[in-house]
């Protein structure tokens, strides 16, 4: 039988959530009440094996979760001067609640509004990357500031705010080269391996028996249709299997990353009783979903 509820991860029983604490049933019936049960350490489970299955039941967040920390800050050049349209990568520890990303901002001088900034979601490797909408003003200071407000996907808020300057120069990046084009049959063979790790254990295989009528052994435009119309049951914040263009809003990508990471799903992660995928299977399937996922 499988799992009741997501784990952190397939080695470890200690991390595990106990499914018999007395707290009353807790039913997500909207985001913000999604986001007041996170803010009380609660999650989501299933008492049926397999992939996602409704529950009234809710356990607490494992005991042991550590406070998200913030990994590193990179910048277009290794050293200032930056070029007026920098490229900023901010890496963490865990994986971040995609909401609230805007805890990140850019000002001029410390002072003012945050700038725009074209903000990529990278849950795979927990990053956030930020481009200026337009040019920053050359020759000048800026500051990144990180607040605490920035939560995992599993509550836990980042450890401690930070702060860090950079000033630009004059010189302007190229644009950047664009990704090669996938499709869904990538995703299902050789790129992103569902069929091989997900359809041949029989999980995901036959339109009849598969785990919620997902069939994914074969890339058809049926399976592209149902994957980007259909809203997934375990989902507490009601997100789409897939969301073209969001995969931090695809229910289908924390799934996958949910067997080395708290993802905020229900049931099993993908695929059930196996490693989880190698990063450029799960990256693949990441710039898929960004691509609009065709």
């Amino acid at each position: 039988m499988g799992s009741l509820f997501q784990r952190r991860n397939r080695t470890s029983s200690s991390s595990h959530f106990s499914p018999t604490s007395s707290f009353p049933p807790f039913r997500f019936c909207s985001s913000a009440l999604s986001a007041m049960a996170l803010r009380m350490g609660l999650v989501a489970w299933t008492a049926c094996s397999g992939c996602s299955f409704p529950s009234d039941n809710e356990p607490f967040t494992p005991a042991d979760e550590k406070p998200m920390t913030l990994v590193s800050v990179t910048l277009s050049n290794p050293v200032d001067p930056q070029p007026v349209n920098p490229v900023i990568t901010v890496a963490f520890s865990d994986v971040f609640d995609p909401d609230t990303s805007s805890q990140v901002s850019v000002r001029l001088g410390g002072r003012g509004n945050p700038l725009e900034m074209l903000v990529e979601h990278n849950l795979v490797e927990r990053k956030l990357v930020f481009r200026p909408k337009s040019n920053l003003v050359p020759n000048s200071e800026f500051q990144i500031d990180i607040g605490t407000s920035l939560r995992s996907l599993a509550g836990i808020p980042l450890d401690k705010s930070s702060r860090i300057t950079f000033r630009t120069g004059s010189t302007v990046l190229p644009p950047p080269a664009g990704d090669t084009p996938l499709v869904l049959a990538d995703i299902i063979g050789s790129k992103g391996e569902l069929k091989k790790y997900c359809a041949a254990t029989s999980c995901h295989a036959g339109s009849d028996l598969s785990a919620r009528g997902l069939d994914l052994s074969a890339a058809t435009p049926t399976l592209r249709s149902y994957l980007t119309s259909t809203s997934a049951v375990g989902s507490p914040e009601g997100l789409r299997l897939v969301q073209p263009g969001q995969p931090e809003k695809s229910y289908l990508l924390r799934k996958l990353l949910a067997g080395t990471a708290f993802a905020r799903i229900i049931g099993d992660p993908m695929p059930v009783e196996s490693a989880p995928l190698a990063n450029t299977q799960l990256l693949a399937i990441q710039q898929w979903i960004r691509q609009g996922g065709n």
